[in-house]
């Protein structure tokens, strides 16, 4: 057997998340519907592990493995643009890249495929060592969040609809960069920021790196940025997080805190009180202000990029 690693992105919108499910429309169930195609069996690919309804992915890593005929057969069917001295394995590769390249258009008029777009599409493939793991060989993994703030709500391009997290508020750039750091650089205790699932047997400390930023989107008498994505009157915030695993909806209930913190509604004092609180006491949970509950919407979540010791 020969085991390949997908690198591939995704817009979750429309998707029950990546896991499959029965009778709902997952990332899973599209990729290896698509396999189960090529491959003329059934297919059960391996990921690195999966995300709610609505969250999307530009770094997300799964592996299927093939038999040597499979390879073989692949091999030939990608193309005489290859020399001689491309191996068997790196043909095979290539001809997943172009099959996977962009598919499962489930978006748009049935009846006329050109209304329609793809909403997966693979970002590499290469053959990986038959040990290696999407889930368990991970160095670490960046989300990254967008938040789109201002007082001019009825002006959101469409496509930030899909993609942020709308706040009618302004929100305080120095409060959620000093929240931030609280949360960073330094094992705390995440269990609070999280939901924890029967089985877990994680252990919740976790370091992690948190930045925030604003992400200019308008400039004076330039047309260079797209007409859909300006953001008039009105601020996009870029949170990212890099961490070696996360919990279950950790990311989304620190962007929640973070956000409380910026309109105001709580301050970095309160969160450094609740992160000392907790590292010396996971069970003091009645200590948790209500403004620090909220768990940001999936919508403005993205797994940015998986870092393996193998390239992928």
């Amino acid at each position: 057997m020969q085991r390949f690693a997908i690198r591939f992105s995704f817009d979750g919108t429309t998707y029950q998340g990546f896991q499959s499910q029965p009778y709902q429309n997952t990332i899973q169930d599209q990729l290896e519907h698509r396999l189960r195609g090529l491959l003329k069996r059934h297919v059960r690919i391996i990921s690195w592990g999966r995300t709610d309804a609505g969250v999307h992915a530009q770094g997300a890593v799964a592996t299927v493995d093939l038999t040597k005929d499979e390879v073989e057969r692949f091999a030939k069917m990608a193309g005489k643009d290859l020399d001689d001295t491309t191996n068997s394995n790196e043909k095979a590769a290539r001809f997943l890249f172009s099959v996977l390249k962009e598919f499962a258009c489930n978006t748009g008029c049935t009846e006329n495929p050109q209304t329609r777009y793809g909403s997966i599409a693979s970002k590499s493939v290469v053959a990986v060592p038959i040990d290696f793991h999407a889930r368990y060989s991970a160095l670490w993994k960046r989300y990254v969040y967008y938040i789109y703030s201002g007082s001019f709500y009825d002006q959101l391009p469409f496509v930030w609809s899909r993609y942020a997290w709308q706040v009618r508020e302004a929100l305080d750039l120095s409060a959620m960069k000093e929240a931030a750091k609280l949360l960073s650089d330094k094992e705390h205790n995440f269990s609070w920021l999280s939901v924890t699932q029967a089985g877990e047997l994680r252990d919740p400390r976790r370091n992690v790196n948190l930045t925030v930023n604003e992400v200019p989107m308008q400039l004076d008498n330039d047309d260079t940025i797209p007409y859909f994505l300006r953001a008039k009157n009105a601020n996009v915030y870029k949170i990212s997080g890099t961490c070696d695993f996360f919990l279950y909806k950790m990311m989304r209930r620190i962007v929640g805190i973070l956000v409380a913190i910026g309109q105001g509604k709580s301050d970095a004092a309160t969160l450094a009180k609740c992160i000392e609180a907790f590292d010396e006491d996971e069970n003091c949970k009645e200590q948790i202000p209500h403004s620090f509950l909220e768990t940001a919407p999936a919508k403005g979540l993205c797994l940015d990029h998986i870092e393996y010791s193998i390239p992928i």
